[in-house]
């Protein structure tokens, strides 16, 4: 297992013992500090005492008096400044102490190993962050680097927690989804390979809007180890990126990735559009690639996370034609464009991660003559804005919290309404003709009836095998 260098005597406050936060007190007992865990729910506490973790209630002044805490390390749930910061980084911010996460313990400790190992020896990082595809683009990246016999592991906000690593020393290779609650509490973030797939309107209340989830964003790129810089630019705010990459001059690599296939691509770049991945290199084409009918990857905005992969792969030393043949035997992952069942002529698809706006966009984008199965607890802003991706609807079923402000929204599309997901899925069913798509797009959060996106994942699931 992981052990972190220069914590040995030194005392951690950790607030949060989901996944994150018990890796992070096993790592740092491992390294011979002194932890003092924390968590208000009385679930988590008991999940951390079997695994022998000893509780300290950090909500007590005392404790902050009577101990040299260094180093406050939050699990990323939990609010550090918006909409207002939790009690317990207050009370550390009032003193001083310095308020952290794993991704930055993470990357502090990866800078001890830099200096002590020879560079050989150090796993290269690759950070993946975007509103919408991160899963998926770092899924994909670790498929290529281990289908091609490197020794790679994906950490942070997908697989597991970064700092719960085992055999560091064996890795080549570390993929990183980072969502932007990590990025912005992170101390240091300092990659080798940097993405920004897209920016779309989510988490608003924990970075005061667009602006400052922007700004958690783009701060994966403020590194000095940076060598290659992978921008989608289908927002102003990945060309301004793209851009400023561009202005520092200081020897990182730009690589623009896009949707649109009117897009000009100065440099280099690709656009994946129509089943197919085209680079360009000085304004002209240097290569095309056929994505086929990979159900791995459905759908345009598919093409544009494997664009990311391909030029993170590339520059990871995996050959071309290698890169696409690993593509194409890329199975995806749950709940994300998922083909789950074929029946009569109908496919059904789970696509649960599609929680937003811009998310069910790409999906509904994605086929036709769809059976639409969206709801939940909707976010602000509502659904409104799904445009022109309607057209490919035939009927919508609203189910949940949100269904009647769902049906009011889109009065013009073909609905029903009804009080849950099976009963929705039954009637799409039934409806459904030889050629159409039943297509689970929720537009919503799942917290109304579900624990997270992954049950209501799994529940479609569930009830689609009952029916086929």
């Amino acid at each position: 297992m992981f052990k972190p260098p220069g914590v040995k005597d030194k005392q951690f406050a950790v607030l949060g013992l989901g996944r994150t936060g018990l890796a992070t007190c096993h790592a740092l007992k491992r390294g011979g500090a002194t932890v003092l865990p924390w968590d208000e729910a009385e679930h988590s506490r008991e999940s951390a005492r079997r695994q022998d973790i000893e509780l300290v209630d950090i909500t007590r002044e005392r404790i902050w008096e009577e101990n040299r805490i260094s180093r406050l390390i939050v699990s990323p749930g939990i609010p550090h400044l918006y909409p207002e910061p939790h009690p317990i980084i207050r009370m550390a911010l009032n003193r001083g102490i310095p308020v952290d996460n794993d991704i930055g313990l993470f990357f502090h400790f990866h800078e001890h190993f830099k200096q002590s190992k020879p560079e050989g020896e150090i796993p290269k990082i690759v950070a993946v962050t975007g509103t919408n595809g991160k899963s998926t683009t770092a899924a994909l990246i670790n498929h290529v680097l281990q289908s091609h016999g490197y020794k790679s592991a994906l950490a942070g906000n997908i697989g597991i927690a970064v700092l719960g690593l085992e055999n560091l020393e064996e890795l080549t290779h570390i993929i990183l989804e980072v969502s932007s609650y990590q990025s912005e509490a992170a101390s240091r973030l300092n990659p080798d390979v940097a993405i920004f797939l897209n920016l779309d309107e989510d988490h608003l209340d924990r970075h005061e809007g667009m602006g400052g989830y922007f700004a958690a964003k783009r701060r994966l790129f403020d590194g000095d180890n940076l060598e290659l810089a992978i921008i989608g630019v289908d927002e102003p705010e990945g060309e301004f990126l793209g851009n400023n990459i561009v202005s520092r001059g200081q020897g990182t690599r730009l690589a623009i990735i896009s949707n649109d296939k009117s897009k000009k691509i100065p440099h280099y770049g690709m656009i994946g559009s129509n089943k197919t991945l085209t680079e360009f290199s000085d304004g002209k084409v240097i290569g095309t690639y056929s994505m086929g009918n990979n159900p791995g990857l459905l759908g345009n905005h598919n093409l544009q996370n494997a664009a990311a992969a391909y030029f993170a792969c590339c520059h990871l030393n995996v050959p071309v034609e290698k890169v696409i043949d690993y593509f194409n035997r890329f199975d995806g992952l749950p709940h994300r464009s998922q083909v789950v069942a074929k029946k009569n002529g109908v496919i059904y698809i789970n696509d649960s991660k599609a929680t937003n706006v811009k998310s069910t966009t790409r999906a509904l984008e994605s086929h036709q003559r769809i059976h639409w199965i969206a709801g939940g607890l909707a976010k602000e802003g509502g659904i409104k804005t799904l445009g022109k991706s309607l057209n490919n609807v035939k009927h919508a079923y609203f189910f949940g919290h949100s269904a009647k402000n769902f049906a009011l929204e889109l009065r013009q599309v073909p609905h029903s309404v009804f009080p849950n997901l099976p009963e929705a899925i039954g009637a799409a069913s039934t409806n459904a003709r030889a050629g159409d798509t039943v297509l689970l797009a929720p537009a919503a959060a799942s917290f109304d009836q579900y624990r997270d996106f992954e049950e209501r994942g799994f529940h479609f699931i569930s009830e689609v095998n009952k029916i086929t």
